[in-house]
């Protein structure tokens, strides 16, 4: 299984086939059915983190807080606005389609990494 693609987080209770799609594109995926304790030291190019009665509110935050993009699926309409490294999505995406904006984050995630630092004048 190649990881061209990426690393990827998938934080969800039953998205198994979900996690399957994604190695099938190129990713590699750790895939975690319960909340994460401890984000520190988390490593990975993305996550998807999929909201639920197991997976709580707190989960994409403390991601997007250690620099790692998020795209969060909610079982309601999206509340608030999404961001660059913060898409905020309904579960009523088709998978195949959240496989396409993973791989979108995860190519801005490398073009943002292979950009070269901007130097002081």
């Amino acid at each position: 299984m190649g990881t061209e693609s990426g690393k990827v987080l998938v934080i969800a209770a039953r998205q198994t086939d979900f996690a399957e799609l994604l190695e099938d594109a190129g990713f590699d995926v750790g895939l975690r059915t319960r909340p994460l304790q401890d984000v520190d030291g988390t490593e990975a190019d993305l996550a998807v983190v999929f909201r639920g009665r197991l997976i709580g509110r707190n989960q994409a935050a403390a991601l997007a807080d250690q620099g790692i993009p998020v795209i969060e699926i909610l079982t309601v309409e999206p509340p608030s606005r999404s961001t660059a490294d913060w898409i905020r999505l309904s579960n009523r995406i088709t998978k195949s389609d959240l496989v396409q904006i993973v791989q979108a984050m995860a190519d801005g995630v490398r073009e943002r990494r292979a950009l070269p630092l901007s130097s002081a004048s």
